[in-house]
């Protein structure tokens, strides 16, 4: 079988799904395809390119970004002569942008099998604009175009119910994680860890990992996270992260007065190592796709969560998680109380259960096995 990957961004959440996703096809014997953009890039990406190729695959970058560009245009010739080049038996699409350039293939006469996998798609968030309408709009007409497949069961809910995607069209399946990656820490791991980020080794430590950006509304995070601060003094807090709302959130961090006990590290390759020095996780998304990558990896590091109910985790805190807060969008005093709930509750050292339920139900093998076999049907 040989596949076409195309994806844009080439970082965060969706890129790292088809990194995973391109990985276990090859192990499968796979012959797998890239196309991509550099535009949003990062040291994984071009890992990635390398392994393609180094497999015998063909990449193709696609020079374009999120937006809707002129050189689109440009784009969908090259995916198209380089796609009638590689001769996919299937072709799956990440994010819209791609989406986009993909199924327009399939509408000028590439013949292959076609899916197409939003990440979240634009208007999940609620926000009524002449934009999300036009996002929304250009996905009903597209989403009658080959398979989709959501992340999640309220990813597919919109999918139907807001754009009309036939249901004979939609199959859900979960982001996976890596245990042998992510995992606990050992000995006096975290201990080391800590000093090398500067972190106090007796320090209760909340952290973040995720896109400095509207969708995963991140002074929320900040405004919460200082109201608890202030009654605790050795609460830290670690943000991970980068993005358009960079300047905007270290000027919020000086005038709570949290950046004494506050972290901020840009960027890592893989997040796996800094999970190991957090005492819990924070979340605070307007929507998610489903469960985000950076959730199901601090389960499996076996860390408590304080979460959003939003569409893609609204169903986080009745599947039985041990150690899991949650609060409405945008509530800065729902999550403060949640924080202060973990808190409390390192008191008591319960046993807690997140990696064996991320064994259980978001194993790789098992969740993109599922896509390899949508593939062969």
């Amino acid at each position: 079988m040989k596949v076409l990957i195309v994806v844009e961004p080439g970082i965060d959440g969706a890129f790292r799904h088809v990194e995973g996703l391109c990985r276990y096809l090859l192990g499968q014997g796979v012959t797998v395809h890239l196309a991509y953009s550099s535009q949003r890039g990062s040291d994984g990406l071009d890992e990635l390119v390398h392994t393609i190729a180094a497999n015998g695959g063909q990449t193709l970058d696609l020079r374009v970004g999120n937006a809707p560009k002129p050189n689109d245009v440009r784009a969908f010739r090259e995916l198209r002569r380089f796609a009638r080049s590689v001769r996919p038996d299937v072709i799956h699409a990440h994010s819209s942008k791609a989406g986009v350039l993909v199924r327009g293939m399939a509408l000028s006469g590439i013949r292959a099998r076609y899916f197409y996998t939003a990440h979240a798609y634009y208007g999940m968030g609620g926000t009524r604009s002449a934009t999300r309408l036009a996002f929304d709009a250009i996905e009903t007409v597209l989403g009658r175009v080959g398979s989709t497949i959501n992340i999640s069961p309220d990813e597919a809910e919109f999918a139907r119910r807001t754009l009309r995607v036939p249901q004979r069209r939609i199959s859900v399946i979960h982001n996976p994680v890596d245990t042998t990656i992510f995992r606990p820490p050992r000995g006096d791991e975290r201990g080391s860890i800590r000093t090398r980020f500067g972190i106090p080794d007796t320090a209760l430590v909340l952290g973040s990992v995720g896109r400095l950006s509207f969708q995963k509304d991140p002074v929320t995070m900040h405004r919460a996270v200082a109201e608890v601060m202030a009654d605790n003094p050795n609460l830290w807090f670690c943000r991970v992260g980068r993005g358009e709302m960079d300047a905007e959130l270290d000027v919020l961090a000086d005038d709570l007065g949290i950046r004494p006990r506050m972290v901020s590290i840009a960027y890592l390759e893989s997040p796996a190592e800094i999970y190991r020095a957090f005492d819990a996780f924070i979340s605070t998304s307007r929507y998610e796709a489903g469960w985000p990558f950076v959730v199901l990896e601090a389960m499996a590091s076996e860390l408590p969560v304080v979460v959003t109910g939003a569409r893609g985790t609204s169903d986080i805190g009745a599947r039985g998680l041990s150690h899991c807060w949650t609060a409405d969008t945008g509530d800065v005093g729902g999550f403060a109380d949640a924080i202060r709930s973990w808190v409390d509750d390192t008191e008591n050292r319960r046993p807690i259960n997140h990696r064996s339920i991320v064994e259980d139900r978001f194993g790789v093998d098992a969740l993109f096995g599922a896509v390899l076999r949508l593939y062969a049907d």
